[in-house]
């Protein structure tokens, strides 16, 4: 029987600011799976991570509006988008299920963050709501995270497949530190989020 389901990947983050590795990761999940989209997920209050943002949530909102635009297979969700409330992503697909029950949900994650899944919220159910693609890069030890990727689908009954990556390093954390020091950032992200940043002022304090 022909799937008519669509397959949706879901890539989440703070994207303070959204830069070129991100919408390379995406690019890789969208060829390699034959998605139909990839779905932009900016989280507006993540429970890991806490008083490092300088962009407030509608700046990162804009920044990725302009760095999909053109881009035909990625979409921006905003249902994270809320800064009163922690947002857990067994939640997050929940409602996403829920939304849209005709979509398949895969959900783009490091491959390190496979070896601490035990201590996100729900594991359980965020393997039974979603496949996880897992993003390995060169250097990555394979047959690691191929042992670790059987012990999660032994324990929780997750869908796990491995997503190739290019060796691509780069970090939020860095551009910030760059226009905090005055320095370009023309080639980590895209042209209209880096004239944004300047246009705006984003960025000019460095982190605590």
């Amino acid at each position: 029987m022909e799937d008519t389901k669509k397959h949706i990947g879901i890539m989440g983050g703070t994207f303070d600011p959204v830069h070129n590795v991100h919408l390379a990761l995406a690019k890789h999940a969208y060829l390699q799976y034959h998605l139909d989209e990839i779905w932009m997920l900016p989280n507006g209050n993540p429970p890991h991570k806490k008083d490092h943002r300088q962009a407030d949530m509608e700046c990162r909102m804009e920044m990725l509006r302009l760095a999909i635009a053109g881009i035909p297979y990625l979409k921006l969700c905003d249902v994270e988008c809320s800064l009163e409330q922690y947002h857990y992503t067994y939640e997050t697909l929940r409602i996403l299920k829920k939304q849209h029950p005709d979509m398949v949900f895969y959900f783009i994650m490091g491959a390190d963050s496979l070896f601490e899944f035990e201590h996100w919220k729900e594991p359980g159910i965020i393997c039974q709501e979603c496949i996880l693609l897992a993003a390995v890069r060169d250097h990555c030890e394979k047959e690691r995270i191929q042992a670790r990727i059987a012990e999660l689908k032994m324990r929780y009954g997750a869908t796990i497949y491995l997503l190739s990556t290019p060796n691509m390093d780069m970090a939020s954390a860095d551009i910030r530190r760059r226009c905090a020091n005055g320095d370009t950032i023309y080639h980590m992200v895209p042209t209209a989020v880096a004239a944004y940043i300047k246009q705006c002022g984003l960025y000019q304090k460095m982190d605590k």
